[in-house]
Formats: structure tokens, sequence, C-alpha cells
């Protein structure tokens, strides 16, 4: 189970903190201006790292955007009227703002254009930079209190979760392959997995939230995606074995395709341990997938004429069925690896 978001208290007490911890490091430097670190972290602290993280490169941005600005426009237009000067150089602002798709720090920009025109003139020099190395300690203090105190860990618990449900999984496909066990009302085993899938879908919100603004674009919400359909799609395939009910694999007719069924799966379980693997060694980011990927068989061509000689009608029908499943599994896979390359080229 993922454990509880931050509540409302544990935030306010981490930004009293935070900004406690600041001020502090302002005050014993003696330069001037620090208060700037304390409106960045009150500026950029939402709550979630992601949001914090993009809030704080907006924030910088912003404010590096309008230092370069100042320091060319005023020298340039400061001969001009203040009515005429400053407008220009917001103007400009805005235009390189608007240019980078910058939205907070749209206004940082215009903000630092503003202040620094009308009250840092004599000293752009010594205020800019300043300005800007407290803005990027509030930023980089704020990232840190989220790791520090009471992070949230239901991206990790998504990202675990889901391995773990594709491990159950394939161990269950390779488990009921030859010998489906159909019981009165369904088996319990795939209503817990299930039950489990849609558990873990309810947990996502809040690790989502952890991704920040756009998240559902976020290459690992993506990966996420593709494993969460992977893991319906072999669900459904376990749930259509049961339904079929078992097959003669014992007629000598079909115990070379049963020999050969089974490695596939075995394959198929591999792949996905893989996965897990892969994933395991790089816990906060997103690797290249296995390699190599998985290449889909169209495994009715597998039957053959001798096999579909000695079995009847309807016992043909099951064994194609079943087979059809596999190869709904076989794409499953492939789409899955699919996703996660074009995931990769997103990050």
């Amino acid at each position: 189970m993922t454990p509880p978001s931050t509540t409302p208290l544990q935030s306010t007490l981490r930004l009293v903190l935070t900004v406690a911890v600041v001020q502090g490091l302002t005050h014993v430097t003696g330069l001037a201006d620090g208060y700037y670190a304390s409106l960045a972290v009150l500026s950029v602290s939402v709550g979630s790292y992601g949001d914090t993280l993009e809030l704080g490169r907006q924030r910088l941005l912003g404010t590096a955007l309008g230092a370069v600005i100042i320091l060319i426009a005023y020298p340039a237009l400061k001969g001009l009227p203040l009515v005429v000067g400053l407008p220009l150089a917001m103007l400009l602002a805005q235009l390189l703002a608007a240019g980078l798709r910058l939205k907070v720090g749209y206004t940082v920009c215009l903000f630092v254009v503003v202040v620094g025109w009308l009250a840092h003139d004599s000293q752009l020099d010594s205020w800019l930079p300043l300005r800007l190395v407290w803005t990027a300690l509030g930023v980089c203090m704020a990232l840190l209190s989220i790791r520090l105190f009471w992070p949230s860990r239901a991206r990790l618990a998504q990202r675990q979760g889901l391995l773990d449900l594709l491990d159950r999984l394939g161990g269950v496909l390779v488990e009921h392959l030859l010998r489906p066990s159909p019981r009165r009302g369904g088996d319990p085993l795939l209503r817990e997995l299930r039950d489990q899938m849609l558990s873990l879908r309810s947990q996502r919100v809040g690790a989502l939230r952890e991704l920040g603004s756009g998240a559902g674009e976020h290459p690992v919400a993506q990966m996420w995606a593709a494993f969460d359909a992977h893991s319906e799609t072999l669900i459904l395939v376990l749930d259509g074995f049961q339904r079929l009910g078992p097959v003669a694999w014992n007629q000598p007719s079909l115990r070379g395709l049963a020999a050969r069924l089974s490695d596939r799966v075995m394959a198929m379980q591999q792949q996905m341990t893989g996965w897990r693997e892969q994933l395991l060694r790089q816990p906060q980011g997103l690797p290249d997938p296995p390699l190599p990927l998985w290449t889909p068989e169209n495994l009715t061509n597998w039957v053959d004429g001798p096999s579909q000689q000695a079995l009847s009608t309807a016992e043909l029908q099951k064994l194609a069925t079943r087979l059809m499943l596999l190869n709904q599994l076989e794409r499953s896979l492939h789409e899955t690896e699919l996703r996660w390359q074009q995931a990769l080229t997103r990050a």
C-alpha cells in the first residue's frame, strides 16, 4: 500500500522550518537582500516535488532573464524619459518571456526589470547577482526540504506496486497455461490481482501529483500507463483461460505444441523479469528497456495439420481461442516496450 500523502499540517510545518533555516543562513552571511531567499521558498513551496521543481525553474529563469534585460536595456534607454524607456524594456521582457513560454517566470522577469530600473539603478552590478543567488538558494532549500521533511513516497510506491503486480501475474500465467483450474464464481487469486491493479490505479493520483504540472505527459507517467495496460491484458488473458477450461494437452498430437507454448510463456515471464531488474537498477529514473526487445509471433500458426485432424471441432475452437488470447499477450508485451522507448524519447 502507498503511504499516505503529506498532511496540510506537515506541509505547513515544513514550510515554516524551511523559511526559518533560510532566514538564519542569510542572517549569518550578513549580505544584503537576504529576504529574497525566503520569498523564493514561499513562492515555490506547493507541496509536491514536481510542482516545486517547475516553479523553481520558472522563477530562476525569470530572474536571470530579467537581469540580462535590465543590464542591456537600462544603459541603452536611460537617456529616454521614464515613461518611454521603462515600457520599452518591459515590452522586450514580455516578448522574450513569452518566447520561452514562461508563466510564473514571466511575472518575476517583469518584477526584476521594474524594481531594478526604479529602485536599484545605481547598484545593478551588486543587486542583480545577489538577487539571483538568493533566489537559487531559496529554490534549492525548498526542494531539499520536500526530500527531507515528510517526503511523499507515492511515486516510488506506484512503480514498485506495478512491478510486483507484473511479477505475480507472470508467475500465475506460467502456472495456469496448461493447468487452468476453473472454479465456481471465478478464481480468488485473479480477483485478488484485479483488486491490486485497481488499488494501484486509485493511488496513482498521489503519484501523479508528485510529478507536477502536465504529469500525464511525463515519461514516468507514460511508463506507468504502459505497465497498467499490460497488467490488465494479463488479467484478461488469465480470466479467459479460466473460462475456457482445460485442454487435453496429454494427447500425442498436442504434446509438442504444449511444450512449445510452455517455453514461450516462460520466455514472456523472463522478459517481464528483465523489466523489473532493469528498473530496480535505476529506481529514480527511466532506464532503457532490456534488450533484445520482444518480437511477437502468431501462435495460431504453430498448430500443424495432424493436430487439427486429431481434435474435435469443440476442442479445436477451444485451442484456437486460447492461442488468440496468447497472441493478444504477445502484442501487449511488444507494445509495452514500444511505449517504454517512446517515453524515453520524451525524457
